[in-house]
């Protein structure tokens, strides 16, 4: 393992007080647990790593494993600066939970103070893994929109099995694959479906493969937008394309309302506001009130990625669909 003091982005302060506070007594500290605990072989999005047993001090920059840890009742010691979603405002507590950066970078001041001996990154924040495990063992949980259940249950799986909980990770994604699997023939039968996410009045159709694709690829909707007719990046996409298209469902992700602010500055529009016209209301969604405006920090923030943000997504729509006689 490289010196820390050897990294552009630490500080030579903040590198010393992590070699005096980590040094010595982290490489002994786990050599102690690897003999008292043990050690294990776990999954993660880059490969294999053999980690050891019970971690205490768990820093987590990705959202969808602070959901993971949740459920199954294991210790967080750090987080990132984010808008948490309801179920996950706990974490906000600062004087339980240390801030140690926030989605996309590390504050290594905070990770001096907290010596963790894991790190989970995902998503936003994968791309310094390779930072942070100069620190500590770093895990990757990312997943990917075509294989989310799977990556999920790996991503699961690996953080259960640390801390000897596999029967409750394997009920958790049970319940994760049974209330998809139910879902399915719902969506089969609803008619077709677009998913577009806006930002104020910028709109971004989703398509199977897309980014929030999962819509498709997982949960089975019936897509009204191919992938090869989603417009080249920069290309505007408006309310009358949504027409041209006029899907049976129309399902909006709201991007300001998951980060609380606007992209960009300014003021920021809702998107029940932006979607309330008359171009939208003559559309076969509009007319059977069938524009659905999906949990935004649980499609945006969490990706859908972890079990409990899953379930509750699919719970919506599954209410969604059915009171409007699709099931």
């Amino acid at each position: 393992m490289p010196p820390l003091s050897m990294h552009p982005q630490l500080t030579r302060r903040t590198a010393l007080t992590f070699a005096a506070a980590l040094g010595t007594a982290t490489f002994h500290g786990l050599a102690r647990a690897q003999s008292t605990t043990g050690s294990i072989d776990v999954r993660h999005a880059k490969g294999n790593a053999r980690l050891a047993a019970n971690p205490r001090r768990v820093v987590a920059y990705d959202l969808a494993s602070l959901d993971i840890l949740q459920s199954l009742q294991l210790p967080v010691a750090g987080v990132p600066r984010a808008a948490f979603p309801q179920y996950l405002q706990g974490f906000g507590d600062q004087t339980r939970y240390p801030v140690a950066g926030s989605l996309f970078e590390p504050d290594f001041d905070a990770l001096s103070r907290i010596r963790p001996d894991l790190i989970l990154v995902g998503g936003r924040s994968a791309a310094r893994s390779e930072t942070l495990a100069r620190i500590a063992p770093t895990l990757d949980m990312s997943t990917r929109g075509t294989h989310l259940l799977e990556d999920m249950g790996r991503n699961v799986q690996t953080l259960a099995a640390l801390y000897e909980k596999q029967a409750h990770g394997e009920q958790l994604m049970k319940q994760v694959l049974g209330d998809t699997a139910a879902l399915k023939p719902i969506t089969a039968k609803a008619g077709r479906g677009l998913l577009v996410l806006a930002i104020n009045d910028k709109l971004s159709p989703q398509a199977p493969g897309t980014r929030f694709g999962l819509l498709y690829d997982v949960l089975g909707v019936q897509p009204a937008l191919a992938a090869d007719k989603v417009p080249a990046r920069g290309q505007p996409f408006t309310m009358e394309d949504i027409a041209r298209i006029d899907p049976d469902w129309l399902y909006v992700i709201d991007r300001n309302a998951a980060t609380g602010s606007a992209a960009g500055g300014g003021a920021a529009i809702s998107s029940e506001k932006v979607f309330d016209n008359a171009t939208i209301r003559a559309t076969t969604a509009g007319k059977r009130g069938q524009v659905v405006f999906l949990d935004p920090k649980g499609w945006y923030l969490m990706g859908s990625a972890a079990p409990t943000a899953m379930i509750q997504n699919v719970r919506q729509i599954r209410n969604a669909l059915t009171a409007n006689g699709a099931a």
